[in-house]
Formats: C-alpha cells, sequence, structure tokens
C-alpha cells in the first residue's frame, strides 16, 4: 500500500515569474490600488449621472438672441446675431426673426433657421435687411424650434 501524504497539510503553492524569482500566489499592493482607484473613478461617474439624471434640467428651452454687427452690403445690410441656449435642454432647427419697426408698424421682416443648438451653448447667424437697421427699431428674437 502507498502512503499518501494529507491533503490538510498542503501550503500554497509558489508561483515562479520569468526572472526565476518566486511569489506568493494572490493579488499584489499594485493590484489593490488600481482597483481602489478604478472603483472611486466609476462610482464618481455614476454619482454625476444620477445627480445629472435628478437635476430637472430638461424644461423649455431658453433662447436668448442679441445683435452683435451690423454691414452695409450691395444686397443690403447684414445683421450678425448670436443666439445663446441658456437651458439644459438642447433643440434644433431653431427660427430667428428680425423685424424692423417704425413705432407699432413692422417696415421689414428677415429669418433664419439654425440646425442645432446644444444645452449651454451659443451659436452665430446673420439676417439680411433691405432697409438700414440703424435708422429704425430692430428686434431679434426666437420664433420657435423642435426636438432633435
Amino acid at each position: 500500500m502507498t502512503k499518501h501524504p494529507a491533503k490538510d497539510n498542503k501550503e500554497p503553492e509558489q508561483q515562479t515569474d520569468k526572472g526565476g524569482a518566486t511569489r506568493k500566489p494572490g493579488t499584489s499592493t499594485t493590484e489593490w490600488i488600481v482597483a481602489g482607484i478604478s472603483c472611486a473613478v466609476l462610482l464618481a461617474v455614476l454619482g454625476y449621472l444620477v445627480v445629472e439624471g435628478l437635476s430637472g434640467r430638461n424644461g423649455a428651452a431658453q433662447l436668448v438672441v442679441a445683435p452683435i454687427e451690423i454691414t452695409a452690403t450691395d444686397g443690403g445690410y447684414v445683421v450678425e446675431f448670436s443666439v445663446s441656449n441658456r437651458a439644459g435642454k438642447s433643440v434644433a432647427a431653431v427660427e430667428i426673426k428680425g423685424e424692423l419697426r417704425d413705432g407699432d408698424k413692422v417696415i421689414e421682416e428677415s429669418g433664419a433657421t439654425l440646425d442645432y443648438i446644444p444645452q449651454d451653448s451659443e451659436r452665430l447667424g446673420a439676417l439680411i435687411f433691405r432697409s438700414d437697421p440703424k435708422a429704425r427699431e430692430l428686434r431679434l428674437f426666437a420664433s420657435g424650434y423642435a426636438e432633435p
């Protein structure tokens, strides 16, 4: 009969790396540090996404249109403008209208459509008028948009 060594008395086997040095099996300190940092980053990203999702920033868009510069050209007058989207909602197909007014009377109208304005951003555009906007009251406003 052959005697077998007791299975309970086994010590963990040591492993040999490529350089011939022996090391104990298990997770190294470096691996634990990297795992801890990765876990912290993952929790931070998930926390940010939860807070952002629950913040209620998906209300109506807040579009503010402001004139930048008026330039005379051969075809009329170009009014450059900026549109700021100050809400937490992106919008598409934003219609910008401009009016030249004399008191309550609208003398001339112009319009432009901006394809897309992301949340908390600004886009530029221009309207073209035949009459001089400096000689009249200029009104710029957003008249509509679509959900992207």
